[in-house]
């Protein structure tokens, strides 16, 4: 029987997938140190490592199923969050929001947004990015019962004005409870990390969440702080649907600064096996309606603070409707390919919850690698490969029969 055609019910699914150990905690034992920092009891912190040894100790097999896989994020990102939100989930604000057109931090936005809507029904939810933000703003973000932090790929140094947007809130709001939603770490600069650890040490309830055991480890050996390991938030969304493939390979591959894969070589190695292949990159910025209501709103967000309270829905509307026509490019680009090579950790995610076979290279910073190595490894249509060379055994592996 095939992969496509195993049926196994959906609780069954979950269960089997995911380890027999909760991280469900109990806000009662949640006490203040000497210091004034929220800090957990012993055993909390014991629930949280036996879950994450557990993983770690008890992989999931390839035999499984790619919705298993599926399932199983989704229900590890609720049952991470929700003890974290218990509580003080009333009012949101969400803090750096994409603006920009790559498709896959839209996707962990709509994660992010599909998320409040399923399982926190009754949040206000409202945001600032790093370009919307002003001084102003602070009254706005102080009545928020919790700030969480967009999650992605720009925890330290790579995209600085990200990250310093980051610190800047962590200094201003010391005890406000604050969440950074799943996020990849690196850094370069040792004087980023300790600016970054002086402002995590200074903050009261702050909690990370790494979305690979790399950054758990770092984040762990760096940090005062909280630390969880909780997978992508593009594993929150709801249901995407792939659409007809008109090439064998469709080559998803990085233009910007993280690039690192050899277009020309990739797309001739995919040629000499015999594959017809297409290679382009999704980060177009056409100034579609959707884009245009996202600017017109993120201006009068900035330019007129004090009508933010009446803006701030109809900017919210407006973000997830500009995140929503970048995923569509997305899932367009992804499904013309029977299956898809790619050096994008989004490319790798999406094509997976699309179910389509993927190979993802080794990036940059080495966060697609460490993403497969912890959670996308045991989905059947998945293959790591470390440069054109090693390409071919893993097309090999997943390309599906014509």
């Amino acid at each position: 029987m095939s992969d496509a055609t195993v049926f196994i019910p959906r609780r069954v699914r979950a269960q089997a997938f995911m380890p027999q150990c909760s991280i469900k905690t109990d806000v009662a034992i949640v006490h203040r140190s000497r210091w004034g920092k929220m800090e957990k009891s012993d055993t909390q912190k014991d629930r949280l490592l036996m879950t994450h040894q557990k993983w770690l100790e008890d992989p999931p097999q390839r035999s499984r199923t790619t919705e298993d896989l599926q399932i199983a994020l989704r229900h590890r990102i609720r049952e991470v969050l929700l003890p974290l939100i218990a509580g003080r989930g009333e009012r949101i604000h969400l803090i750096d929001p994409p603006e920009h057109p790559n498709v896959g931090d839209c996707a962990i936005l709509l994660g992010e947004s599909d998320f409040f809507k399923r399982e926190l029904p009754g949040s206000q939810v409202a945001f600032h990015d790093w370009s919307t933000y002003s001084p102003s703003s602070d009254r706005h973000i102080e009545r928020a019962s919790v700030l969480l932090m967009h999650g992605g790929g720009n925890f330290g140094d790579i995209y600085p004005h990200h990250h310093e947007f980051r610190l800047k809130i962590l200094r201003r709001f010391p005890n406000r409870p604050t969440i950074q939603l799943s996020q990849s770490i690196h850094f370069d600069s040792p004087a980023v990390l300790q600016e970054t650890r002086d402002a995590i040490a200074a903050h009261s309830d702050f909690t990370l969440l790494a979305r690979d055991t790399k950054s758990e480890a770092f984040a762990r050996a760096n940090f005062d702080c909280q630390v969880v390991l909780c997978p992508d938030m593009a594993f929150a969304m709801d249901r995407i649907v792939r659409k007809p493939a008109n090439v064998d390979a469709f080559c998803l591959l990085r233009t910007d600064k993280e690039a690192v894969a050899p277009h020309e070589e990739i797309k001739r190695q995919l040629n000499q096996m015999g594959l017809s292949a297409e290679a382009r990159d999704w980060l177009d910025d056409p100034r579609t309606a959707a884009r245009l209501g996202d600017i017109l709103f993120s201006k009068f967000t900035r330019k007129f603070p004090a009508a933010y309270p009446l803006l701030a829905p109809l900017a919210l509307i407006a973000r997830r409707r500009y995140a929503e026509t970048r995923l569509r490019v997305g899932i367009d680009l992804l499904s013309r390919g029977r299956i898809v090579v790619t050096d994008r950790l989004h490319a790798h995610i999406l094509s997976t919850l699309l179910g389509i076979p993927n190979v993802v290279f080794r990036s940059f910073d080495a966060k697609a690698a460490a993403f497969y190595d912890t959670w996308t490894h045991a989905a059947p249509i998945c293959r790591l490969a470390d440069g054109p060379s090693d390409m071919v055994h893993a097309v090999q592996a997943v390309m599906p029969p014509k």
